[in-house]
């Protein structure tokens, strides 16, 4: 299992609508991101296997199970990473998502997608995933890799 954490790039993108998976895909790689695009959440699982990725961006309505199920079985097999959901039922103050967040903490991406909000989350994500590692070698480096170590 490749539950290490390490410094990376790495972004697992999880739904079963291939439209969503090859927006979000193109999307973030043109951003400088290394994006893996898993259908299922059975290749999701194999995805991480492979290697550490900083954030799990998943679905929440899929076949197999459902995202908070996949994100509670991703933190039961020891993987280390950060969480984004999302829904394609669109915003609504009202709706439970919204509410939820307040203890969850995930961000959640509507569908149609925000870019901007798809952004803030992913690098929202980038710095929490590599806080404890920047911290331990002493330089911090933001989204695009600059170090805030002036040496």
């Amino acid at each position: 299992m490749s539950s290490l954490k390490e410094k990376n790039r790495r972004i697992l993108v999880v739904d079963d609508e291939a439209d969503v998976l090859e927006f979000l895909k193109i999307y973030l790689e043109t951003m400088g991101w290394d994006v893996t695009a898993a259908p299922t959440v059975s290749r999701a699982f194999e995805e991480l296997e492979k290697q550490p990725h900083f954030l799990v961006i998943t679905d929440i309505a899929m076949p197999e199970m459902d995202g908070y199920e996949f994100i509670n079985a991703i933190k039961m097999q020891g993987f280390e990473c950060q969480f984004a959901l999302m829904t394609g039922f669109g915003y609504n103050p009202k709706h439970t998502l919204v509410k939820i967040y307040k203890t969850v903490k995930y961000p959640c991406l509507f569908k149609p997608f925000n870019r901007e909000k798809v952004t803030e989350a992913v690098n929202g994500a980038y710095a929490l995933y590599h806080h404890d590692i920047d911290n331990i070698d002493g330089t911090a480096a933001d989204a695009d890799g600059n170090s805030d170590n002036n040496d």
